[in-house]
């Protein structure tokens, strides 16, 4: 069991690096990333008042990577795609997770959430524009939205005792899982759509 857990931590991370290269940065920046994510996910989360506190590897540098993609776009169009994908993606991901039954045997019940964001976020990015870039900031920036809507609903309900940690999970927090896989994904489906048409599609986005 712990040799298949060791194996799939290593695919996952080479996915990581991956999917880093192909929005642009250079090995030895992705490697460095991903160093920094590591061990920011050791060091104490970084407490924000009310009972929100903020894990540096898990959420506080892939909310970085996304800023940077953002900033970095040279497209005015391309810079709102992302945080769009996000939005929607949250709201997508919020409105099923109450509409679908959670009863054994059932879909909702079925469907583990750690993948959801990543799919819708994969899905709407490529909707909006084929783009791996916003469907890795739409999947951390999901995650992130849908933590804060946690907590805010906590503060609502007066439970305010209970801790929210943004990326508790640190390199393995379904927030930087969430972009790795919509990533993955949108270019996935660009490549089988490029492959039924039978040719390159010149909208393609990094």
């Amino acid at each position: 069991t712990m040799l298949v857990v060791i194996v799939i931590a290593l695919i996952y991370l080479i996915l990581l690096h991956r999917v880093l290269d192909r929005l642009r940065m250079d090995k030895k920046t992705a490697l460095i990333l991903i160093a920094a994510i590591y061990v920011g996910g050791f060091i104490p989360s970084l407490p924000l008042g009310g009972g929100l506190a903020l894990n540096i590897g898990g959420m506080g540098i892939p909310l970085g990577i996304c800023a940077y993609l953002i900033i970095r776009t040279p497209d005015r169009e391309e810079r709102w795609r992302g945080p769009l994908t996000a939005l929607a993606a949250a709201v997508l991901v919020w409105s099923l997770d109450r509409l679908l039954p959670v009863s054994p045997g059932s879909l909702g019940y079925e469907f583990d959430p750690l993948y959801l964001p990543a799919l819708a976020a994969g899905l709407i990015a490529y909707l909006l524009g084929r783009s791996r870039r916003a469907a890795f900031i739409g999947g951390v920036g999901s995650i992130f939205l849908m933590d804060l809507s946690s907590w805010l609903e906590n503060i609502v309900r007066g439970f305010k005792d209970i801790p929210v940690i943004l990326g508790g999970g640190g390199i393995f927090d379904a927030a930087l899982i969430a972009g790795v896989v919509g990533a993955l994904l949108a270019e996935l489906i660009g490549e089988i759509a490029e492959r039924l048409r039978g040719g390159p599609n010149e909208g393609e986005r990094d």
